[in-house]
């Protein structure tokens, strides 16, 4: 054991140890740091959107919710709050008015809070309690509508109320598909004595979960095959919602990010590793020519490998952890809330890291130095003979499982490793054409130009393997780079500050005209009006619906349930047509909705529309952009076929807010139309956004700055050879400026080689992600073409000036003893 010692102590003199320590250290500090933030921004999201849902977690029901459910949730530690929710008449003054009406417990909300105000149509303050027994909370609309004030009294069913608050937000009620009559709240201790649901009564039951995310996850787990038909389980993050698409989007990601940094530490160990080896050459010769055993020096490196380990992980975790908390205390200036504490069990991720690096990298080529012949000593140049492709294999397999691992899939580790299998390819085809025709173009090379091209060649197999992580780096550069602005600039689009945030149900026709001059008086946006009538698919191609899923269980959305048909005469915004022709006499159906029901072009489908039989053949397809805020349809039917139908109207409206509270009153004269705000919903998704860029940014400049150190250590991989190379140049008399130029050609060359190849392996990758990581379209991005050979260039001939700098300072006769 002393003697390990002493070698460790002699390689950390030398600086060879410490090379080795210092990208376990990056390694280790990288990822673990990558990991513990993209840990913390995954449950600030995640608590982020709780505060729509008013909990962590929701049970919606069409029954009441059973008592066992309740039990199980206190056995669990978890808070629990329940809502009733349902439609209902309102008396005050002689006036009544249908309302959406919420029963809450006292412990409602879980997350969040009531906004909620005395003035009529005020902006509210956040309140986190409930209304009292015998109080409830009307909007400022219902108010209006029913002519009261705060202490008046309203009539709910058998039970007289008293107005005690003016409602602004209801920090649950996005959970409700029915919330477009004007709202109000009450106590669950009054629910029962208003005697107003009876058997029959459309109501929508919630028990609202919160604790620790194990106790949540063990709660899922015993009551999601419970559930029954009408019956649903929600998280903050639901996919398919608005805001879990964007959150899901975004840890993507992240997850991507934390992929990019597992390989970027694997390429520092390889070449740290590889480093190392050829820096011991000479040493575990000598030590074999005075009686050394394979044996002993397997044990001498596999000590030094140990506390290796022990002290870089150590350190590089310390590291990571000051990192990320950096990362968040910039970050926190930036956000609404702070960022939750990092989970200790998030350090794993940095630690598995180090430790198969060093399995997959450095064990091999240990395992082989120690077989080295004692001749080596008189054959300085003598090399190790392994087959460096079968170890760079198996490390190529390592890391591909601690992606997966990280990922916990196969889908974002294949892509990456599929795009990194395509590029070795691609460098090492387009290198060896690029270098030997550089070779034929510079015999009898005497210029700097010349002899940078020719030195390509003369060292092809180092440069081809400098190439390739060139050509990684910049690649993992361009797609982060390339990703993070299609995600922003997607989100953007997605929620442009002028969206349309109320939207009117059940206008009549003859009330258009009034509602329109109206408002154009108070200059607010609306879209165009769309006939609505309701209608249902009760036959697909003769097979009837009831016939295809008989228990009524796992039916499309498309047959599901009752669906708003309209008619149009032009496709209309945020639509595209796929396939067909709209102005046929037959339906368009929506993509999602056709693709989920197996629909295709021609396809024969029967609805029930008031009681009437209609028959139609799908004529077009066509993709909507629900994001756009407008009034959206799965189905459009022919004018000729819906004209004789009574319908009502919707349109989409912008209401800022300094018109908000002139709309509403313009808006009472109108006590017949529904009115569904989702404006504050939009202004919590867009904060949302705004945190998610910002954080997103941070992650990436941490990534680039992770990616700068791999290329430095990469650089200094080979840039002894170069050198030596220039100290004999200079021996032989060749002046500064030619060595200079010679090393920056060098270095030039092979920089823009590998950002060409960089931005066409980033725009393959960027693809695959793009359709099967993201679920978006496809874009072509032709910044990357210019960025990846510009950074390449740039970056890499800066590394060589500094070379070519140390070069030129130090006499060549002390430069090459110091290299021997």
């Amino acid at each position: 054991m002393s003697f390990t010692f002493r070698l460790m102590l002699r390689d950390i003199r030398s600086g060879d140890l410490l090379t080795l320590l210092l990208a376990l250290v990056i390694s280790v500090g990288t990822v673990t740091s990558i990991g513990l933030f993209i840990d913390r921004l995954q449950l600030s999201f995640e608590q982020e959107s709780a505060n729509l849902l008013a909990a962590d977690r929701l049970v919606r029901s069409d029954d009441a919710i059973d008592t066992s459910w309740i039990e199980q949730a206190s056995k669990q530690d978890l808070q629990f709050a329940e809502r009733t929710s349902f439609t209902t008449m309102m008396f005050a003054n002689n006036a009544l008015q249908l309302s959406q009406l919420s029963a809450v417990t006292d412990d409602y909300p879980l997350k969040g809070a009531y906004l909620v105000d005395e003035a009529l149509f005020g902006t509210g303050q956040a309140f986190t309690g409930t209304p009292e027994p015998g109080t409830v909370w009307v909007s400022s609309r219902l108010a209006s509508l029913l002519n009261i004030t705060l202490g008046d009294a309203v009539e709910v069913g058998d039970v007289t109320l008293t107005v005690s608050k003016f409602l602004v937000r209801d920090p649950g009620s996005t959970t409700s598909s029915f919330a477009i009559s004007p709202r109000a709240v009450m106590n669950m201790a009054d629910l029962a004595a208003t005697n107003v649901i009876i058997p029959g009564s459309r109501v929508r039951y919630s028990l609202l979960l919160a604790g620790d995310r194990e106790n949540l996850t063990q709660y899922e787990e015993w009551l999601l095959p419970q559930l029954q038909e009408g019956q649903r389980w929600r998280t903050p993050t639901q996919k398919g919602d608005r805001i879990g698409d964007t959150i899901g989007r975004a840890e993507s990601f992240l997850l991507l990010a934390g992929t990019l940094a597992v390989v970027m530490s694997g390429v520092a160990m390889a070449l740290a590793s590889a480093r190392f080896v050829k820096r011991h050459l000479m040493q575990v010769a000598i030590l074999k020519t005075l009686g050394a055993t394979p044996a002993l020096l397997g044990k001498v490196f596999l000590q030094q490998l140990v506390a290796l380990f022990i002290v870089g992980a150590l350190v590089g975790l310390g590291t990571g952890w000051l990192i990320q908390e950096a990362i968040a205390s910039l970050l926190s200036s930036l956000m609404s809330t702070a960022l939750p504490a990092p989970s200790v069990s998030s350090l794993w991720l940095g630690t598995a890291t180090g430790l198969i690096s060093m399995l997959v990298f450095c064990l091999p080529l240990m395992s082989h130095l120690i077989k080295i012949s004692p001749l080596s000593v008189l054959q300085p140049n003598a090399k190790i003979e392994f087959n460096g492709v079968v170890i760079y294999i198996i490390g190529f397999i390592g890391m591909y499982a601690l992606m997966c691992l990280y990922t916990k899939g196969f889908l974002l580790p294949s892509i990456m490793t599929i795009a990194i299998a395509g590029i070795a390819l691609l460098v090492a085809s387009i290198g060896w054409i690029a270098f030997k025709l550089g070779r034929s173009l510079t015999s009898g090379a005497t210029s700097g130009w010349q002899i940078g091209l020719a030195s390509l060649y003369r060292r092809l197999v180092p440069n081809l393997f400098q190439l390739l992580v060139f050509t990684l780096i910049i690649m993992l550069t361009l797609i982060l780079v390339g990703v993070k602005s299609s995600l922003i600039a997607d989100w953007q689009q997605q929620l442009p500050e002028d969206a349309p945030n109320h939207y009117l149900f059940n206008v009549q026709a003859n009330q258009i005209e009034s509602i329109n001059e109206k408002t154009q008086a108070l200059g607010v946006e609306q879209s165009d009006w769309f006939p609505m009538v309701r209608g249902r698919v009760v036959v697909a191609n003769d097979v009837t619906i009831e016939s295809m899923y008989p228990d009524g269980r796992g039916e499309p959305e498309l047959y599901d349930r009752e669906l708003n048909l309209t008619w149009s005469d032009s496709i209309g915004e945020g639509n595209e047509l796929v396939e067909g022709d709209f102005s046929a006499e037959g339906l368009s159906v929506e993509q999602r909705a056709a693709t989920e029901a197996g629909l295709e072009m021609g396809d024969v489908l029967t609805l029930n529309i008031g009681g009437n039989r209609v028959t139609l053949p799908i004529t077009s397809i066509r993709k909507v952009d629900w994001g756009s805020m407008q009034p959206n349809f799965y189905l459009i039917l022919p004018k000729s076929v819906l004209e004789d139908y009574p319908a009502n109207f919707v349109s989409s409206w912008y209401v800022s807010d300094s018109n908000a509270q002139n709309f509403y009153q313009t808006m009472a004269n109108f006590p017949t139309v529904s009115i569904l705000n989702v404006g504050d919903v939009l202004e919590q998704v867009q904060t949302i956004i705004g945190q998610l860029s910002k954080a997103i940014q941070l992650v990436l400049l941490c990534i680039l700055s992770a990616g700068a150190l791999v290329l430095l250590a990469s650089v200094r991989s080979t840039l002894e050879e170069r050198l030596e190379e220039g100290a004999l140049l200079r021996v032989l008399g060749a002046r500064g400026a030619l060595v200079r130029q010679a090393l920056l050609v060098e270095f030039g060359a092979l920089g823009f080689f590998a950002g060409l190849i960089a931005a066409v392996g980033a725009e393959a990758c960027l693809y695959g992600l793009q359709v099967f990581v993201f679920k978006a379209e496809a874009n072509f991005h032709p910044l990357l073409w210019l960025l990846g050979p510009g950074i390449g260039v740039m970056v890499i001939t800066t590394i060589g000036l500094v070379a070519s700098r140390t070069v030129l300072k130090v006499p060549p006769m002390l430069l090459l003893r110091d290299l021997s």
